[in-house]
C-alpha cells in the first residue's frame, strides 16, 4: 500500500511544470508588506544574481519580524514560492544536525573527545597516523583528516572507507587528526552514523524526536517524509536551467532501517525545510538554546558550539569552525557572525545569527549565483547588508 501511495504521489508530481519548455524567469512580488523598502531592495537584488526562487526570514530578539518570498518554486509552471515551500538546505544540514548531536552530548550518549570507533564498533584510524584516533569534536570542526577526495558512496559500507585494516588511503589526508582544518562533507556525514549508533533510531526519526517535533517543524532528510512533498521547490542551476524536480528526488529510495554503517550520507546536505522553520532553529541558537518556550540546548552548550575549538580536546588546528558553527569574521567589520552556509550547484542556503544584536538571518534559494568572496556568497552579502541596515546594531 505504501509503495502504491508513493507511486501515486510521484505521478501527481510529474506535471507539465517539470515537462514544459523553460520560459524566461519573471520575478514575482513578495506578498509581505512588513517592510516595503526592504521588499523593494530584495526585489532588485535577487534578479541580479539570477535567482530562480528564494525565501528570506529574519528574527529579532527571539521573534520572526520579517518574511520575504521571491520568484518561483517551479518556473515552468509559474508556481510562486510561498511560506509553505520546502527548500533543500544543502550544507546548512550540518548545523541543524549538530543540534541533535549536541543534545546527545548533553545526555552523555556521545562524548566529543572519545574515539568515534567506540560507537561504530571498529577502529577509525588515519592509516598514516595510527596512534591518534578520530573524535566527534574533530568531525564537527573539519579537522578529522577524513577527506572527500577518495570518494564515498552509501552503496558501500562505511568500514570499506574508514576501517584501518582495509587501508583505503584515498579517504585520509596526510596529516594527524586535529592538526589541520580541511572542510569535509564525508566527515560531517559521520555524525549521522554516530546518531544512529547511540539512539537506535534512523537519522530522520531521531531528529524529529529531539528537534523537529518539539517545535512542530515539518522537515525531513528525504522528500517523501515531508508532510506535503508536492510543495517542495524545484532545483535550478545558477544559469536558471532545471537541475532536479521533486519527482526525481522522490524516486530516490529511503531506507527506514537503523544502519550506522551505511547512513553516513545524510547529515551533510540532505535536509528539506521551510524558511521560517530554519529561522526558528537559528533563534534557538541565538537565544541560548530556547525558542517559543521550548529548550533544545542548554546555554552552556551553545557557548561551547560557538567558541573557538583550537586547544580543545584533540584539536590543535586554527579552524574557522566551532562545533559545526562557522565563525564568520568577514560579513561585519566589528563583530563575529555565527552560523553556516550551503552552496551546491545553484542552491544557496544561509543561517546566521549575531548574539549581541539578537539578529537571526535565514535565506534559501532553489537556484542562483553561488559565487563567494571571503567564504560568504556575494548574494548573501547583498541581502544581509540590507537586513542589517534595518535590524542590526
Amino acid at each position: 500500500m505504501k509503495r502504491f501511495l508513493a507511486l501515486l504521489l510521484l505521478l501527481c508530481m510529474l506535471t507539465p511544470c517539470c515537462l514544459a519548455d523553460e520560459p524566461e524567469t519573471i520575478p514575482l512580488p513578495s506578498p509581505t508588506a512588513q517592510n516595503p523598502a526592504l521588499d523593494a531592495a530584495l526585489a532588485d537584488i535577487f534578479p541580479r544574481f539570477r535567482t530562480s526562487g528564494a525565501v528570506v526570514a529574519v528574527a529579532k530578539a527571539g521573534e520572526i519580524v520579517y518574511h520575504y518570498d521571491f520568484g518561483y518554486a517551479c518556473k515552468q509552471g509559474k508556481e510562486p514560492v510561498t511560506p509553505e515551500t520546502y527548500f533543500r538546505a544543502a550544507s546548512v544540514t550540518k548545523l541543524v544536525s549538530a543540534i541533535r548531536v549536541m543534545q546527545l552530548v548533553q545526555e552523555g550518549l556521545l562524548d566529543l573527545d572519545a574515539p568515534i570507533g567506540d560507537y561504530l564498533g571498529y577502529e577509525v584510524l588515519n592509516t598514516k597516523h595510527k596512534n591518534e584516533p578520530v573524535t566527534l569534536r574533530q568531525l564537527m570542526t573539519h579537522t578529522s583528516s577524513i577527506s572527500d577526495s577518495g570518494g564515498f558512496s552509501s552503496n558501500l559500507s562505511l568500514d570499506t572507507f574508514l576501517d584501518a585494516s582495509l587501508r583505503h588511503n584515498g579517504n585520509w589526508n596526510d596529516r594527524a587528526p586535529g592538526s589541520k582544518y580541511q572542510y569535509s562533507n564525508f566527515g560531517a556525514g559521520l555524525m549521522g552514523s554516530l546518531m544512529e549508533a547511540v539512539t537506535g533510531q534512523n537519522v530522520n526519526d531521531t531528529m524529529h524526536e529531539g528537534v523537529f517535533d518539539p517545535l512542530g517543524i515539518d522537515a525531513a532528510y528525504h522528500i517523501s517524509l515531508l508532510g506535503n512533498p508536492e510543495k517542495a521547490a524545484y532545483m535550478y542551476y545558477d544559469d536558471g536551467k532545471l537541475k532536479k524536480s521533486p519527482a526525481a528526488y522522490l524516486r530516490e529510495s529511503w531506507d527506514v532501517s537503523v544502519d550506522p554503517n551505511r547512513h553516513y550520507g545524510l547529515t551533510y546536505g540532505s535536509l528539506w525545510i521551510r524558511g521560517d522553520d530554519l529561522c526558528r532553529l537559528g533563534i534557538a541558537l541565538c537565544e541560548g538554546g530556547t525558542v517559543d518556550g521550548v529548550t533544545l540546548l542548554e546555554p552552556e552548550t551553545i557557548a561551547m558550539m560557538t567558541a573557538s575549538q583550537q586547544g580543545q580536546g584533540a584539536v590543535t588546528a586554527n579552524t574557522p569552525y566551532g562545533l559545526c558553527i562557522h565563525r564568520v569574521e568577514t560579513l561585519l567589520k566589528d563583530r563575529m557572525i555565527y552560523g553556516h552556509q550551503g552552496r551546491s550547484n545553484g542552491v544557496l542556503c544561509n543561517l546566521y545569527f549575531e548574539p549581541q544584536s539578537r539578529l537571526v538571518f535565514a535565506m534559501i534559494t532553489n537556484g542562483s549565483s553561488i559565487k563567494q568572496s571571503n567564504y560568504v556568497a556575494n548574494l548573501t552579502r547583498a541581502v544581509f547588508e540590507q537586513v542589517w541596515a534595518v535590524w542590526g546594531e
